[in-house]
This record gives structure tokens, C-alpha cells and sequence, in this order.
């Protein structure tokens, strides 16, 4: 019996199966990497037909490169100076134009699309989509052709592949309301060839179509020069810099959400009848008792034999479709077998999702259809809603795969993947009332928002999806909006071997059940301002090249301005860049250049000259990464800040960094804790306000001091969480190196207490080891053991460790000045 309307529900089981917001976060301005290509290779730019080329061009050529245009399909005020032009959107025409490059200019080492901008009028959100669509299967089959040239080149030294797109400058979640969304899936292909070409340094960046073209040529070539290849898509506008970012957020199970589905609510659904569509309909109609419309391809009045009926074991049933043959006369080929053997399958899901929605109280109706043509189906949708009721909710679940490196798709692949999603949408939209929808739920695919390996296309169509999402919330804000960047399901379009290799490289699948449920629990009202959530886990991360070792030199504009934290750390009037920051500096940089490997230890840190803001420190500070070692392993580097401008580099900081690759980190050991007894706990705090300790407040760690004594001082705190647009150009990564600074900070104390008020001040540390990131806002405890203690120097081990005694960072060796006369 059909429950009432309701406006509450209860969430079901979750099944470990995790949900993470979509947002942007704040990035600095990048580092500049030195980098120059051969003489037998060039610059290679789309001609996006404005002024942004001409400026690209001459920026490039100002950096010594050659540099060689293509001229997209169809452009206007194409270049003809070292230009080639592509004839058509097609497979065969792109690889004509490659070819015509190589043979006239060489080899491509850089390669930087100019994605044009496309707004569209009068709310007509397709207007430019045939214009688009073509650019953007250019741009495929570029990275198709280029592949081998870029992959050759990047064995050796730097090579890059750039996409530069104009959406909003902040990858389509800038609320705009008439941007054209199909170039958005740029950001999908650019993730994944940055997964399959581990030698090429692969970015999408997005720019904010206002700009000064000048300025945004200037960004692309900031973007360019990047060292960090762990970024892949950055977004660029006039609120700064930023990337994509996912963000944890809690659920909870059996528990009450409002909602604005009701029983008499009639979703109208792509690919619902069979696989993970199916499973999260069926959930539904158990929740709401609502009404469906199944559009999926198969016939629904093929009739399944006796023989097939109570069997589902596939080699079984092949054996016996084939004995049916015989015995009707009929020769049992195997295209034959495996078409009978498709239509039984499907017909069985379909009347199984049919039976299970009506058992649970819903109503549903199946038509047959393509879902991109909207004629296919357009008769069999509006006899449904006569039974039914008018459609009021969308759930776009198709999908299509072609799995394949980019070298070897086709363009049947990449029109047929990106058709199911774009043109399925499309004839979805064309089949309802789009101002009268009340819930609009799109299935992407985490394939889009990290790219995956063979799935160029398939990113492309889903993070076009996801831009779809925030486009449609903009115009549409009382409708119910989300894409749903889904992870890999144990079942559905995830093949057993698929299973294997996600299992083998610790990828968690969405559990069937627990990822139904979400699809309820994604319903609730409060997540209404959402349009876009990743369900589910990751994808395999990508896999850094080696290659022999190399020095790379790194340029950093410092600016007070552009760290704010350095505020927070003045010594005599003027800010002093911290230590442990240059040495988060340093190590950092390394861990950016190989993102599968982790910072592990640093030795032998040295303080040469510190940098301090009192008007004579330099703007430009280079960081030299000498590579001493490289295994699978582990590499380990030289490090060293140095500035020029006199007769001899001015030499700053020094270390020893050494990454291991993270599926390598050793366990992290235990820590006694142990405390003297002789020592009344004082209140920390008091010492950031008594001058005691000079710190700001984005370093005022010490809550307690537990013990302090001639052999150690202990200490109990908590790194407070700094903003990550103060944190500027020392963002906190895998080093927090705020939470770091409080072992020196409590070593200062320990000077204070034990050397008759003395001050120190940091110059060396032997060992510092990394089990894990300290996390910012948590209660952790430092030990501080002295090791040795003159009138001058003072050296001690550090060990930051949790409640349980399981360590985060473990100092050996770290020396401090003792100064009577030192003041802050």
C-alpha cells in the first residue's frame, strides 16, 4: 500500500562507502622552473582566433623558443607565419596537420591549447555546443598525435602539455550563468593524459574570460614553468589562484533527513533498469514509494525461454541456448549465442528492477529507447506520463566505455562515449519541462575529477556533466541539483579484472547497497546548495617518471605581502622567515616534483644567512634540487636557497631531503611518555604573553608545559589551524612546518628556564624524520631531551608524538644558539 507524501525519511547503511564535498582552494602563485627545450624541438598553440595567441606568442618567443600555431578548424583571423591549418575536426585531418608540423618545424616539446571563450544569449545553453564540441575533439585528437613526440621528450627533460580554458576562472563553480559548459570536459582529458604520460608534465588551467589578454598570457606562462606536477588543474581570476578541492564531509546512518521527493514524485531515468542505476532506483522506490520511468535500449518484449528461467551461471546458460538452436535446426554461431544470451540477460534484470520497485510500493513503466534521440522515445515518454504523472525528476545514469590509451582511440570511441552522456542529457532535457523540474541528478564519475588510465573520453563526457551541474543550479536555483562524481562500484561496468588491479593498488569500491543508500542520503535538503559530490573512493594516483637524476633550479619571488604569516614571526621589528619554513621550502619542492613519493627525512640542516623583510633581502630566491639518488624506492636530494645580485651567490639554507615512495613509509614507532614528577604543569599560553616568546598567533602551539628539568622539557600542544591564503607560499603539504617551529619554540623555553633567561635561536639540525603529517588542531605532546648544553649551544633530540604514544616526527640533533644578549 502507497504511503503519504512525506517530507522526512531515514537513511539507510552507508557500508563504509564515504562522501566528499566539491569546492576550490586556494593555491599561491607558482614557483618558476628553468627549463629550455632542444633546438630540434618548438612551442607548439592552438589559435583560439584573438589576441591571446599573438600575446602567448610573443611571450614564448621572448623566452628563446620556437614557436609554431595551429590554426583550429573554422577560426577566425587564422596566423599564417609558421602555421599550419587544420582542415576538419576528424581524426584523419589532425594527424594530416601533425604530420605537416613535423616535417616543416620538427619535433613539439610544448604544446599549449587556447581554448576559445563561448557565452551563449537568451538563455540558450546549446548555442555554441556543435562550435565547442568540435574544438574539443580537436584537442583529443591532438594529444592523440602528439603523444609519441611529447613522450619521447619528456624521457629526458622537461616536456608539457598546457590546455588553457576561459570558462570562469574558477573551472565552472563561478556561478555564471551563460558560459558554455562542453569545455569544461577539457579538465578530464588533461587528468588522465597526466596518468598515462608519466614523463610529460600535463596542466588544465582556467582563466577568467575578463582578464587583460596580456595578463592571462602571462599566467599561462607562470602555469607553464610550475615545478609542482602534483597540481594538475588550476583556476585563475581576479580572487587569486586556486584548484579543485575535496573536502570530507560526515554522514550518518538511520538517521533522519528532510527531503523534497514524495511518493508522488515521477523520475524519468537513463539506464535505470539494469546495473548501478537499477540499485539506487530500487532504493528509492523502498524509501519513497515514488514512480518511474525506465528509458533504457533493450526490448522489453523479448520473451525469456523456459530453459533460461531459473539460470544465471553465464557459461551454463551459452550451453544451453545453444542445444535450443540445434534442436530447432538452427547453426549456434557464436555472434548468435552471445545475442540471445545478451537479450535474456538484460530482459531478466529489467523485470527483476521492475518487480523489486513494485514490491516495494513504487509505480514504473519501461520504454525502449536511444536515449540520444529524444524521437526514439518521445511517443512511449508521453503515454507514461498520462499514467504516471508529469516527469519531476531526472536521473541521468548512462554511460558508455571505450577503454583505451589515447594513442589508440578512435573517433567512434570518443563520439559514442561522450554521445551517451551529452546527447542523453540533451534528449532529456528536451523531453521535460526544465522550468518545472524539481530534481536533476546527473551520474559522473570520479574517472572525470582525478582522470583515470584508457578513460580520456569517458572523463571528458563526465566532467562536462559536473559542469553542467553548477551551470544548471545557477539558472535553475529551485531545482534540485547534482552530479555525482560516483567511485568504482563492485558491480556494474567494473569488470572482474578491473576489481583486481582497483583491489591491488588499495582502491575501496562503492559497496552496491551502501552506494544506493548514499543516492537517498544525497536527497536531503541540506546538501541542496551541492552541485557536484564525489561518492565513493578514488582512483590510482599517478605514477612519477624517473629517469636518470637531474638539478633543477626553482625561482621564488618572495613578498611580504604574499605571506602573511611571516607577520606573525617578527624579531626585532622586522618579519623573519622561519626556519622550519625554508626547510619546508626546500623539502616540499621535492616531494611536488615526484607526487607518488613522500618526504621522509632531512638531514644535515644548516642556517647560512636567514632571510629577514627589513628592506634589503632580495625578491628573487633560487632553490637548487640536486638528485643524488633515484630508485623506485627512494630519492634523495641536495638541497639549497641561495640569492644572486653581488660578486658570489649569497647561500641561505642547506638540507639533505630524502622522499620514499609512499606504498614504501615505514610504520611509525611508539613513544614513551614520560614525565620527572618534579614539575608543577604550567599554562603555556602564558608565555606567547608574557614576551617570553615572541610568536604570533599562527604559532602559538604551547598549551602546557607538563615537565621541564636540566635533561628535558615536555610539553603539551596544539598547532592552530592557519588559513591557507596566510599560509602563501609556504603552504603546508606533507611538512606542517607551523607545528614543527614548537619544537624550537620549547627548546627557547627550555634556554630560558635552565640558562638564567637566556634567548636562542635555531642553526642546525642533524635528523628530522617524518612518519606522518601533523595534523593542524590536535593535541599532541613534545619531548624535548638535552643532549648538550654549553654556554652558547644548546642540542637536543624532539619527538612529537599523539595519546597513544604513536610518533608524527622524530628530531635528532637539534641545535640552537644560547644569547644572553639576544632580544626580541
Amino acid at each position: 500500500m502507497k504511503t503519504a507524501n512525506r517530507g522526512t525519511v531515514r537513511t539507510g547503511k552507508f557500508h563504509g562507502v564515504n562522501r566528499f564535498e566539491v569546492g576550490l582552494k586556494y593555491l599561491p602563485q607558482p614557483d618558476f622552473l628553468e627549463f629550455s627545450l632542444p633546438a630540434t624541438h618548438h612551442a607548439l598553440v592552438t589559435n583560439d582566433g584573438s589576441d591571446l595567441t599573438k600575446q602567448v606568442i610573443d611571450a614564448l618567443k621572448a623566452e628563446g623558443n620556437k614557436v609554431v600555431v595551429l590554426n583550429l578548424p573554422g577560426v577566425a583571423n587564422p596566423i599564417s607565419e609558421n602555421a599550419v591549418n587544420i582542415a576538419a575536426a576528424t581524426d584523419a585531418a589532425i594527424e594530416t596537420a601533425v604530420k605537416s608540423v613535423q616535417t616543416q618545424y620538427g619535433k613539439t616539446g610544448t604544446f599549449i591549447h587556447l581554448h576559445p571563450h563561448f557565452e551563449f544569449q537568451n538563455g540558450n545553453f546549446k548555442q555554441h555546443f556543435a562550435a565547442e564540441r568540435a574544438v574539443v575533439k580537436t584537442l583529443f585528437f591532438l594529444s592523440k598525435h602528439l603523444q609519441r613526440d611529447l613522450n619521447e621528450l619528456g624521457e629526458s627533460q622537461r616536456a608539457n602539455f598546457l590546455a588553457v580554458t576561459r570558462t570562469d576562472g574558477k573551472l565552472g563553480q563561478g556561478g555564471r550563468g551563460n558560459t558554455s559548459v562542453i569545455g569544461g570536459g577539457i579538465t578530464g582529458l588533461v587528468k588522465c593524459l597526466n596518468l598515462e604520460w608519466s614523463p610529460v608534465f600535463c596542466r588544465v588551467a582556467d582563466m577568467q574570460p575578463e582578464l587583460k589578454n596580456a595578463d592571462i598570457a602571462r599566467q599561462i606562462i607562470a602555469e607553464l614553468h610550475d615545478a609542482d606536477v602534483s597540481i594538475v588543474e588550476t583556476a585563475y581570476s581576479d580572487e587569486g589562484r586556486k584548484t579543485t578541492a575535496a573536502t570530507p564531509s560526515e554522514v550518518f546512518e538511520n538517521r533522519e533527513i528532510e527531503t523534497s521527493v514524495t511518493s508522488d514524485s515521477v523520475f524519468l531515468v537513463s539506464g535505470g533498469a539494469r546495473g548501478v542505476t537499477a540499485s539506487c532506483v530500487i532504493e528509492m522506490s523502498k524509501v519513497f514509494q515514488c514512480k518511474f520511468i525506465l528509458l533504457g535500449r533493450s526490448d522489453f518484449d523479448f520473451v525469456v525461454p523456459d530453459f533460461a528461467q531459473n539460470e544465471s551461471d553465464d557459461g551454463t546458460l551459452k550451453r544451453l541456448i545453444m542445444n535450443d538452436l540445434k534442436e530447432r535446426g538452427e547453426k549456434p554461431g557464436l555472434p548468435l549465442v552471445k545475442s540471445i544470451h545478451k537479450n535474456i540477460v538484460a530482459k531478466k534484470e529489467i523485470d527483476d528492477t521492475i518487480a523489486q520497485i513494485e514490491n516495494h510500493g513504487g509505480e514504473v513503466i519501461y520504454v525502449k529507447g536511444d536515449v540520444t534521440k529524444l524521437g526514439s522515445f518521445k511517443l512511449a515518454l508521453t503515454a507514461a506520463e498520462k499514467k504516471l504523472g508529469r516527469v519531476t525528476g531526472i536521473i541521468h545514469g548512462a554511460g558508455r566505455l571505450a577503454d583505451k590509451y589515447i594513442q589508440d582511440k578512435s573517433e567512434s570511441d570518443f563520439e559514442n562515449v561522450l554521445s551517451v552522456k551529452l546527447d542523453g542529457l540533451l534528449s532529456l532535457f528536451g523531453a521535460v519541462n526544465l522550468n518545472k523540474l524539481d530534481h536533476l541528478i546527473m551520474f559522473s564519475s570520479v574517472a572525470g575529477f582525478y582522470g583515470n588510465v584508457g578513460q580520456t573520453d569517458y572523463a571528458v563526457a563526465n566532467e562536462i556533466l559536473s559542469k553542467t551541474a553548477h551551470l544548471f543550479k545557477t539558472n535553475h536555483p529551485n531545482t534540485r541539483v547534482s552530479a555525482i562524481n560516483w567511485g568504482a562500484w563492485d558491480s556494474g561496468m567494473v569488470s572482474g579484472e578491473l576489481k583486481a588491479q582497483f583491489e591491488a593498488a588499495g582502491i575501496t569500491l562503492v559497496n552496491s547497497d551502501g552506494g544506493a543508500a548514499m543516492l537517498v542520503n544525497e536527497l536531503n535538503t541540506d546538501y541542496a546548495d551541492q552541485p557536484q559530490v564525489i561518492i565513493g573512493g578514488t582512483l590510482p594516483a599517478a605514477v612519477s617518471h624517473l629517469g636518470a637524476p637531474q638539478t633543477h633550479r626553482i625561482h621564488r619571488k618572495l613578498t611580504l605581502k604574499n605571506n602573511p604569516f611571516l607577520n606573525h614571526h617578527v624579531i626585532q621589528g622586522n618579519a623573519v622567515l622561519p626556519v622550519v619554513n625554508a626547510v619546508g621550502w626546500m623539502s616540499q619542492s621535492c616531494a611536488a616534483l615526484y607526487p607518488d613519493y613522500t618526504v621522509f627525512r632531512i638531514e644535515d640542516t644548516k642556517l647560512f644567512k636567514g632571510i629577514a623583510f627589513d628592506g634589503t633581502q632580495k625578491e628573487d630566491y633560487i632553490l637548487e634540487l640536486k638528485e643524488l639518488e633515484k630508485t623506485a624506492e627512494r630519492i634523495v636530494f641536495e638541497t639549497t636557497v641561495f640569492s644572486e645580485g653581488g660578486k658570489l651567490p649569497m647561500y641561505h639554507y642547506r638540507a639533505k631531503v630524502t622522499l620514499v615512495n609512499k606504498k614504501n613509509l615505514p610504520a611509525a614507532p611508539t613513544f614513551e611518555h614520560q614525565i620527572s614528577g618534579d614539575y608543577q604543569p604550567t599554562d603555556g599560553s602564558i608565555l606567547y604573553q608574557d614576551g617570553s616568546l615572541f610568536h604570533g598567533a599562527y604559532f602559538q602551539g604551547i598549551e602546557q608545559i607538563l615537565d621541564c628539568n636540566e635533561k628535558q622539557i615536555v610539553l603539551e600542544c596544539k598547532a592552530p589551524a592557519v588559513p591557507p591564503a596566510a599560509q602563501g607560499q609556504f603552504a603546508v603539504q606533507s611538512v606542517n612546518t607551523f607545528a614543527a617551529d614548537i619544537q624550537y619554540q620549547g627548546m627557547l623555553v627550555w634556554v630560558q628556564k635552565n640558562r638564567g633567561g637566556a634567548n636562542s635561536l635555531p642553526l642546525a639540525t642533524k635528523r628530522a624524520t617524518l612518519y606522518q603529517s601533523v595534523p593542524f588542531g590536535k593535541t599532541l605532546f613534545v619531548t624535548i631531551k638535552v643532549q648538550e648544553a654549553t654556554a652558547t649551544r644548546m642540542t637536543a633530540d624532539c619527538t612529537v608524538y599523539d595519546a597513544e604514544g604513536v610518533v608524527y616526527l622524530e628530531t635528532k640533533g637539534a641545535a640552537v644558539t644560547v644569547s644572553a644578549g639576544l632580544a626580541w
